[in-house]
């Protein structure tokens, strides 16, 4: 990639409806790319190339454009192949998701209950014993080690609510809707931000981000807009 490419700070946003396939090939509904560039509207054409998803959640997928395409300072040469890679979540791996955070939740609120009624025992006011004529503590108090032992669970059910919790995506980290997708029996939401990547003398470089909505007759103005 040389260094002049994109220093202007130039952006080249490509619209593609894509339809993937039951034979792992993914291709450009029209054939084509269409965007506007300083001398009006471009197109472009777009071959076919190959989709792939692993462990049930990280998608990759190829389209190669045998023509130039250009805006301003942002080139892709005749014959470059973009690698978008991202993550997709199906409706039931989402609700399994959910099920485990909440399952860890329970498990801190219930540590937490017992950390603050020992709190609550300590902190009583304390009553008036008539025979000794004396104020004392309202309850007995807990021994350190039982004390020591609560707050670690304590402890180790948040760790295990925040790592559940990372595992979960944030609305805004995924299509606004879901959508159909091959090899699926549920609809799946796409990842937001996945990388777009080509390749370099040295090796892959990303040169920009993608994400995707189902095709469907929403209006364009009912998405949030990306930029």
């Amino acid at each position: 990639m040389p260094t002049t490419w994109a220093k202007s700070g130039a952006r080249m946003p490509l619209i593609i409806k894509c339809n993937f396939t039951d034979d792992g090939r993914v291709a450009s509904i029209s054939g084509d790319v269409r965007f506007t560039g300083p001398k009006g509207e471009m197109i472009n054409l777009v071959e076919p190339g190959e989709w792939d998803v692993t462990n049930n959640r990280d998608l990759s997928f190829k389209l190669t454009f045998p023509e130039i395409v250009e805006r301003l300072d942002v080139v892709l040469s005749p014959g470059c192949t973009i690698c978008c890679e991202g993550l997709l979540f199906s409706e039931t791996d989402l609700r399994e998701l959910d099920k485990k955070f909440y399952r860890a939740r329970s498990t801190t609120d219930d540590a937490n209950g017992k950390v603050q009624d020992v709190k609550r025992r300590r902190e009583a006011p304390r009553k008036w014993n008539f025979e000794t004529e004396q104020w004392e503590q309202r309850y007995t108090d807990e021994s350190v080690l039982s004390r020591a032992f609560k707050r670690s669970k304590l402890f180790g059910a948040e760790l295990m609510e925040a790592r559940e919790s990372l595992k979960r995506p944030n609305n805004g980290d995924i299509s606004i809707e879901s959508g159909s997708f091959p090899g699926f029996d549920c609809k799946v939401f796409l990842g937001k931000q996945g990388k777009i990547k080509t390749k370099m003398r040295l090796g892959n470089a990303i040169i920009g981000t993608w994400s995707a909505e189902p095709i469907n007759d929403n209006p364009v103005s009912y998405y949030k807009a990306s930029y």
